[in-house]
């Protein structure tokens, strides 16, 4: 199965999942992030990225409102315009997003649009170096055993992961439906380490 027929059944497989259980999924695997993000401690201000769902994906909300009640800064993607796309080499940057601010960035709102920077008030929601992120929290589709990932098709975060520090925690969360025996990989092709399902 090539990665776009893998990707549709995946999609539909976790589209399949009943609501509630989707719920209930989400928010045992929000408990366990919260979990690492308790282990990495609150000794300086620490920074997380995440992503708001779309459709049936895990939803880590909860995990977000654990994060800022413990001061951390939370991020969210912002897909770039396709100027700014080509002049820094990515597709996306994460920007921070006060936790009552949240319903205001559009880039949440509307996480597959791509916007120019004059569209956002970088005063308000202003990027976040990659190498500033202490944690990330990274959507995806399927994944196997050795971590391998398949996303949406993009490359967005394969080509933003090699950007981040060393130390930061990398953490990929689905459902355990979105597990495959085997995701085909090309050379751009990141594994995680660190995936967590339920």
């Amino acid at each position: 199965m090539d990665k776009a027929e893998l990707r549709r059944a995946v999609i539909a497989r976790r589209d399949a999942i009943d609501l509630d259980v989707r719920a209930a999924k989400s928010a045992v695997i929000c408990t366990r992030l919260v979990e690492l993000l308790d282990r990495l401690g609150a000794t300086a201000p620490h920074t997380v990225a995440v992503y708001a769902a779309m459709g049936s994906e895990v939803d880590p909300a909860a995990f977000v409102a654990a994060a800022a009640m413990r001061g951390w800064r939370v991020a969210y993607p912002c897909m770039l315009s396709a100027a700014e796309a080509t002049a820094c080499g990515q597709r996306m940057c994460m920007r921070a997003v006060a936790v009552d601010d949240a319903s205001a960035a559009p880039f949440i709102a509307h996480p597959t649009r791509a916007f120019a920077a004059t569209d956002i008030d970088s005063d308000r929601f202003p990027i976040v170096p990659a190498e500033a992120l202490n944690m990330i929290v990274v959507p995806l589709v399927a994944f196997d055993h050795t971590g391998a990932r398949l996303g949406y098709g993009g490359g967005c975060y394969d080509r933003y992961l090699p950007m981040l520090s060393p130390a930061c925690q990398i953490i990929g969360i689905a459902f355990d439906e979105q597990r495959v025996d085997h995701v085909p990989a090309d050379a751009h092709d990141l594994p995680l380490s660190h995936i967590i399902s339920a």
